[in-house]
């Protein structure tokens, strides 16, 4: 049986060949695109299924292509292995990993070109979502209505009850712990220019939970404003990939 397999692979890679106008293994082989090697392994292997498949007519011996050969030969069923290591590997199952792999790398274009989607859609936002404005008398440590403005739909409110909203109200709405990080920040001694980040302050939106923010504030004490910028952490891209 070993004989007679070994018979028609060699007949197989005679009729690729002659229909190729080739006559050496070598020229087989940079014709295929494959190693002189691996030609060689067709003789006691087989011809691998991907060109079983493309030459099927021809090395078959069926249709108007065929090279003289009436019989049909049929092998394509039989497993064909690839050496690994010292054990030989099914070349069907290193197949179907590559199939599993390229479906695994589709899935993550996928997510990643979502990402640059969103990206693309926010990229002429503000770099903040919104801003306050309001004025701060230093001496008595009292902040005045502030004017609010940018995207506050995080919050559940508009722009105009915010801007309505007395300081101890807006105050009233930070967490306990937010707030006392905003009092500790405040110095005895207010100089001229003051910039504060603060990270991860929590702030209580309309619906009665609290939202992540890190928020930005500058201070001049000559004009007597504190501007402060309010980030939604949860609103970035990052926050959601």
């Amino acid at each position: 049986m070993q004989d007679k397999n070994l018979n028609i692979y060699k007949d197989l890679i005679s009729k690729l060949k002659n229909h190729l106008k080739i006559y050496t293994d070598d020229a087989l082989a940079k014709k295929l695109n494959v190693s002189p090697s691996a030609v060689a392994q067709w003789y006691k292997r087989g011809v691998p299924q991907r060109f079983m498949i493309e030459y099927n007519q021809i090395i078959s011996g069926v249709g108007s292509n065929a090279v003289g050969v009436q019989e049909q030969v049929v092998v394509e069923n039989q497993p064909i292995h690839i050496t690994k290591g010292e054990e030989p590997v099914d070349a069907s199952y290193i197949i179907d990993l590559q199939k599993d792999k390229i479906e695994s790398q589709k899935k993550e274009i996928a997510r990643l070109s979502t990402i640059v989607n969103q990206q693309k859609q926010t990229k002429n936002k503000p770099a903040f979502h919104f801003k306050t404005k309001s004025n701060y008398d230093s001496k008595t440590n009292t902040f005045a209505i502030g004017e609010v403005t940018g995207d506050t739909s995080m919050t559940g409110y508009t722009t105009e009850y915010l801007s309505n909203l007395k300081a101890e109200e807006w105050f009233a709405m930070y967490h306990p712990e937010s707030a006392n990080q905003l009092v500790a920040s405040v110095p005895t001694e207010i100089p001229d220019h003051t910039h504060n980040i603060f990270k991860n302050i929590l702030w209580k939106a309309k619906n009665g939970k609290y939202i992540v923010y890190n928020v930005e504030s500058y201070f001049d004490k000559e004009e007597g404003v504190v501007r402060s910028y309010y980030y939604w952490v949860n609103g970035d891209i990052e926050g959601q990939s």
